[in-house]
């Protein structure tokens, strides 16, 4: 989901803004279908993580990560 343009959920007056994007975490989920599928190779899947999004509010200077 984008939350780029929404509300800010602090301030409820500024709009929110995409300033950064990176990788990161673990994601079991990914692990644990890379194990079935791949054995203990794709249990690496799980260390590639989600894709995380940090937004500013244009209004208070709020950020969140998503």
């Amino acid at each position: 989901m984008n939350y780029e343009g929404m509300s800010c959920p602090k301030c409820s007056y500024g709009k929110l803004k995409a300033i950064g994007e990176r990788t990161g975490g673990f994601s079991g989920g990914k692990a644990v279908v890379g194990g079935l599928l791949l054995g203990p190779v794709g249990l690496a899947a799980g260390a590639l993580g989600k894709k995380r999004i940090t937004y500013v509010c244009n209004g208070c200077g709020y950020t969140v990560e998503k």
